[in-house]
């Protein structure tokens, strides 16, 4: 079923996306991009699956764009419009999953990789990770939402100076930057992201959607505007079963069983 990537579900509802073109560093290709897009689609319509994990096989997360694609293939303006939205809409439908998304950086990720890795919710990455913003090297611009997630995390003048002398960053910058969650030693990266996502599973799961949602808009919304918000989606909360299951199990002095609804 699968060309360029690896993909699993586990038994407690978490599932494990693997980009696998290792010898051309997980770089996107068309098939590529089929492929993830179809895995999403997968995950976005399972009932059963409740957090997905992205990683990268061979030594890279993923290089971003194939440049024997971008050069090779598009003859024309309107020819590289509709590859470039291509590209964009596979993050975007990562990044409008409802569920929580967890990258587990492995390795190397540039270019419009590095929009993918930043639609994701939370990143752990490998002390050895390098992240390339390196699109002004070869004479283009960002794209894939590259500078909405960059500049919202790092600031207008951190991005401007990221993006326009296009530096490879080490992990540890990445981290000072708040480009990452967390660093890890390499051997443990998928470890890591597996074990965070297996803590997850565990919380009542339709907070954590809300919660999702919440977040995204606290970035453009005033204060006036989030608080309601709020509110609208607490009362949500409050009407849940895991809200219910919650309160319970806090006055029988138990641990919880969330069911995600």
């Amino acid at each position: 079923m699968w060309e360029a990537i690896k993909f699993e579900v586990r038994e407690n509802g978490v599932a494990l996306l693997t980009m696998n073109r290792p010898k051309q560093m997980n770089s996107f290709n068309e098939q590529i991009l089929l492929d993830i897009k179809k895995a999403v689609k997968i995950v976005r319509e399972s009932a059963e699956i409740k957090v997905l994990v992205i990683t990268g096989s061979g030594n890279a997360w993923s290089a971003g764009g194939d440049i024997n694609s971008l050069m090779g293939g598009p003859q024309t303006a309107i020819e590289a419009k509709e590859q470039y939205d291509f590209s964009t809409g596979m993050i975007e439908e990562i990044y409008e999953l409802p569920l929580p998304v967890i990258a587990a950086v492995n390795g190397v990720v540039a270019g419009a990789a590095t929009s993918m890795m930043m639609a994701c919710d939370i990143i752990v990455a490998s002390e050895k990770a390098r992240f390339g913003f390196n699109f002004i090297n070869i004479g283009l611009c960002p794209d894939g939402g590259n500078t909405y997630f960059l500049v919202r995390k790092v600031g207008y003048n951190k991005a401007a100076e990221i993006l326009w002398f296009g530096d490879l960053l080490s992990a540890e910058d990445a981290l000072r930057f708040n480009i990452v969650n967390k660093l890890v030693p390499h051997e443990e990266v998928l470890t890591e992201a597996l074990a965070l996502a297996d803590r997850l599973v565990e919380k009542p799961l339709f907070a954590v959607r809300l919660d999702k949602k919440i977040l995204r808009q606290a970035m453009v919304n005033d204060w006036y505007q989030q608080s309601e918000l709020e509110n609208m989606n607490q009362v949500q909360a409050w009407a849940s079963e895991d809200f219910k299951e919650g309160a319970r199990a806090f006055l029988e002095k138990r641990k919880p069983i969330f069911k995600g609804r």
